[in-house]
């Protein structure tokens, strides 16, 4: 309740934004980069996987991911704009940082190595690193942190989706 309080204190519209620069480029260009440090991998192992009856269909992913991604890249760029001073900065980056490379090791996991339950545990990391890096860029703007926010919504439903996976396809799980 005090975090949904926090948001409530300061208008969150246009007017709370720092005016667009070169740093809202750099983040992005940081968020999506970072995707591309990730082979792509043949899809044909994910589709011999049995899937629960939920499971999106493909084209949900890159529908979801893209505008996440977008998210983010605004979420850090108005966490470098507003913090105070570099020290406070340490904590907030690590956490990004850190959501970013378990995101990327989760698809090489999964797809890349196809241990699927090794890819639960990445999975388990991967969630943490973006709820600690919510609640430490709320620390230093709450606008920021809410646009991280939908991220830890849609980790939450891979995280099912992934769980489901391993369960029905036990037998291929290493």
């Amino acid at each position: 309740m005090a975090f949904l309080a926090r948001l409530t204190e300061k208008p969150l519209g246009l007017e709370s934004l720092p005016k667009p620069d070169l740093g809202l480029l750099a983040a992005g260009a940081v968020v999506f980069g970072a995707q591309r440090l990730v082979p792509t991998y043949d899809n044909t192992y994910y589709k011999t996987l049995v899937k629960p009856s939920w499971n999106p269909p493909n084209w949900v992913f890159p529908a979801v991911w893209i505008p996440l991604k977008l998210l983010q890249s605004v979420s850090l760029w108005l966490v470098v704009k507003q913090a105070p001073d570099n020290k406070s900065l340490a904590l907030p980056l690590a956490l990004f940082g850190a959501h970013l490379a378990l995101g990327n090791y989760w698809n090489y996991t999964f797809f890349g190595q196809r241990k699927l339950k090794e890819s639960l545990n990445v999975m388990g990391a991967f969630w943490l690193s973006i709820a600690g890096g919510i609640a430490s860029f709320h620390s230093i703007s709450p606008a920021a942190a809410l646009l991280f926010a939908p991220t830890e919504i849609w980790v939450t439903i891979a995280a099912k989706l992934n769980w489901d996976i391993v369960k029905l396809n036990a037998d291929k799980a290493e």
